[in-house]
């Protein structure tokens, strides 16, 4: 079942954000994850949750998302993304 990764940012610091963007689509790729959205225009129509950054993966099941965010090629990745501002993430599985 496919499974999505839902990331919600709110950029801090726009250099390591930079280096992360630049970094992250190769590892994303070799665990056949697929950008579904990556930032874009939005429009807030409920709430202020959304109001930064959304980005959405697309996976072939669970077990390539969580071994990706889990993974080693990941992790020093990662810690850009975290140390760039304030993150919330999500690994959920879609409908067949």
């Amino acid at each position: 079942m496919k499974t999505y990764l839902i990331a919600h940012i709110e950029v801090t610091n726009l250099e390591l954000m930079r280096k992360y963007r630049e970094l992250v689509p190769s590892i994303v790729e070799k665990y056949s994850g697929k950008y579904l959205v990556r930032g874009g225009d939005s429009r807030l129509i409920e709430g202020d949750y959304f109001k930064h950054r959304i980005v959405i993966l697309e996976f072939p099941n669970r077990k390539y998302a969580e071994d990706f965010y889990d993974s080693e090629d990941y992790a020093p990745v990662k810690k850009l993304r975290l140390e760039a501002g304030n993150n919330s993430a999500v690994i959920v599985e879609g409908i067949e």
